[in-house]
């Protein structure tokens, strides 16, 4: 099944991009010639007032099953702190990370309250520059996999039930890290992150495949730290 934007057609732009770290045999050893440590690490993100830019989730546009009556609300999201989980392995000058967002939030349609659930699993290479210095600039460049569930929002004939997007997006974050310690570092930056949902399910549970595809946006200060093992 396909559906469509009742107010205006959006852009599309196709692609993902996933960076795969080759690892090298110095990537086992202890020491490296640069300042932090070499091995795996675990760490924590910290977004605050998170929400998207609301190119499509704006809170006045719905989608409409192709001749049918199902229909999907698009609430505009109020701000709300998102935490990001992470685990990885840290090189010497890169490393790849494996994280978790989650986020809730109160939206809006109109004057209709809709609570919305924001996740996504993200796959990011962070590449480090003057790695031999305690103060080290970077750059994360990934994939994310979002999903989103809206609480009642969708409905069709005299039923609401709720609505599930799922897409695929691109992470890009310069900033800079700091190692007071070689096993520990704290970093802020600015996260940039452009999504395309390009699937949902409502009150039916039918899947609809989005024709087109809709984008959203969002960026945000953001305060990281890791301890690497």
């Amino acid at each position: 099944m396909t559906s469509y934007l009742r107010r205006a057609r959006i852009p599309v732009i196709a692609g993902a991009l996933f960076l795969v770290l080759m690892a090298k045999p110095a990537w086992c050893q202890e020491t490296t010639g640069g300042f932090a440590k070499v091995g795996g690490m675990a760490g924590v993100t910290f977004v605050p007032g998170f929400t998207f830019d609301g190119l499509t989730f704006d809170g006045e546009t719905y989608y409409q099953e192709i001749g049918g009556d199902e229909v999907s609300f698009l609430p505009r999201l109020d701000k709300k702190d998102l935490i990001r989980t992470m685990v990885g392995f840290h090189g010497r000058i890169a490393s790849l990370e494996l994280s978790y967002d989650r986020s809730q939030h109160t939206g809006s349609f109109v004057d209709l309250p809709l609570d919305t659930k924001f996740q996504a699993i993200n796959v990011d290479s962070r590449f480090f520059f003057l790695t031999s210095t305690r103060v080290q600039p970077h750059m994360v460049l990934g994939g994310s996999f979002p999903w989103m569930s809206i609480k009642n929002g969708s409905f069709l004939d005299d039923k609401f039930g709720d609505a599930r997007w799922r897409g695929y997006g691109l992470n890009l974050e310069p900033g800079v890290t700091v190692f007071p310690h070689h096993r520990i570092g704290v970093g802020v930056g600015y996260l940039y992150r452009v999504i395309w949902f390009d699937r949902t399910t409502g009150v039916s549970d039918r899947l609809f495949y989005l024709k087109p595809k809709f984008r959203e946006t969002s960026g945000s200060v953001v305060l990281s730290g890791m301890v690497i093992f």
